[in-house]
């Protein structure tokens, strides 16, 4: 059929109009679409922030936990461990036995002795006394123990005694202080420090830093002869009980039966043996109390910004003087090469030979805690410096099985069995010791006579 031509000219301009309609519809839908697209990408974008920002706090805590259950694993690690990041407690896991007779696990509220970090709380004490008229920094140690011996005493001021510096004997290595026999021998405080701490002064009085426990001990008694209280009433009534430190307290000697862990040396394989016996008694303010993972942590936390322990007070425990102490803590800078280079790092170890060891490290500037309570004497193998590797979003060092270990291992296993399979193990060596027997008839040679 043949076209008009006016009718084919209508129906293209028809065409156009409706082309013209589609391409606008299609640059308004694709208008809709990219705002959409914009705006499920900001949504996500956000979503994705935000939630990548909650698991950098879980993947630390994942990483703590494969690190410390690498460290169980090689049996490194008896205890319990806590770690904070900005105040918040971000990891906290018992590991291993706090009694290895009755098989009770331990826990982060388990009860460990803490050793040398007994001396934080003395030097807190000791300030509190100062703030109140009641101690002077400056005043001699003859003024407040009248027993002491007069040449040394009256050269000693308080000062010098909390930072290390007051001339006494370096004692971290003396008997008392040990596992020896020695140290079983029970004394009352001042009867200690009557015998073993009034020795010659080995260097002039702020000249040179020494580790002493005598000099804290010395603190603890003055501290009961100012305030007219024991010790350990005056550091329940004054800290722990202010701050909620339910499980913190002074070892008499009866840790075990509070129901803390038992102290225990570790050997190769692992293997453990119980720690010796220890009078607590004359570690005193040096290093007689025992505390738990959860309740340092509210320690640590007194020293943070609004925390329980004053601003002044807090500066004067932190400012590092010889050998980087200052009073209860080491204090330093974070060196080059090592997690967290430049930041402040405080720290204190306490090392109760044989029996228990524990470490809190405090990174004030971050409000960073790491705190690590040992009753398997005998192996650290950096796990608290792995840890700080961790909090600085670096990569740890994972611990491998040492030499000692893996031989040891190679005897402890067939030694194990032998000892739950008495029988067995009767039976099989005296069926190897007739096949020897008959082994060695048959190879007798035989003597011909002529």
């Amino acid at each position: 059929m043949r076209e008009e031509p006016g009718e084919k000219t209508s129906e293209h301009e028809n065409t156009d109009d409706t082309d013209c309609f589609s391409r606008a519809a299609n640059r308004m839908l694709c208008s809709m679409l990219k705002r959409i697209h914009f705006l499920l990408f900001t949504v996500v974008l956000v979503i994705g922030c935000r939630v990548a920002a909650e698991n950098r706090g879980a993947s630390k805590a994942e990483r703590i936990d494969e690190l410390v259950a690498r460290y169980a694993k090689y049996g490194y690690l008896n205890g319990a461990v806590l770690v904070a990041e900005r105040g918040k407690i971000i990891y906290e896991k018992g590991v291993g036995e706090a009694n290895m007779v009755s098989h009770v696990p331990n826990t982060p509220r388990t009860k460990f002795g803490i050793a040398s970090l007994t001396k934080q709380f003395t030097a807190v004490l000791v300030l509190q006394q100062v703030a109140e008229g009641k101690i002077q920094l400056g005043g001699k140690v003859s003024n407040y123990l009248p027993w002491y011996r007069k040449d040394t005493g009256e050269r000693m001021t308080i000062e010098e005694v909390l930072h290390h510096t007051a001339g006494l004997a370096a004692d971290f290595d003396m008997l008392e202080f040990g596992d020896s026999e020695a140290a079983a021998r029970h004394y009352e405080p001042q009867a200690f420090a009557a015998k073993f701490c009034q020795q010659n002064l080995l260097s002039e009085p702020g000249t040179k830093w020494a580790y002493s426990n005598c000099g804290y001990n010395l603190l603890g008694l003055i501290l009961e002869r100012v305030t007219g209280k024991s010790f350990g009433d005056l550091l329940r009534e004054r800290l722990l009980e202010p701050m909620g430190m339910k499980d913190t307290g002074m070892d008499r000697n009866d840790l075990v039966q509070l129901g803390g862990a038992a102290g225990y040396v570790r050997h190769a394989g692992p293997r453990y043996t119980p720690g010796p016996y220890q009078d607590r008694t004359h570690f005193f303010a040096a290093g007689g109390m025992y505390s738990t993972a959860e309740d340092l942590f509210r320690w640590s936390e007194a020293f943070s910004g609004d925390g329980f322990v004053p601003k002044e007070i807090r500066e004067q425990m932190f400012k590092s003087g010889l050998n980087d102490w200052g009073y209860g803590w080491f204090a330093r800078e974070i060196t080059p090469g090592e997690p967290g280079a430049g930041s402040v790092l405080v720290e204190m170890r306490g090392d109760m030979t044989g029996n228990y060891f524990s470490w809190i490290l405090l990174y004030p500037e971050q409000n960073d805690a790491i705190i690590v309570l040992r009753n398997g004497y005998g192996s650290t193998e950096r796990l608290e410096q792995n840890i700080q590797a961790i909090l600085f979003d670096t990569e740890p060092r994972m611990p491998s099985r040492n030499a000692k270990d893996l031989v040891a291992l190679a005897w402890l296993i067939p030694a194990r069995w032998v000892a739950s399979h008495r029988l067995r193990s009767v039976l099989i060596a005296l069926f190897a010791a007739a096949a020897i027997w008959q082994a060695t008839r048959r190879k007798k040679p035989r003597v011909t006579r002529l």
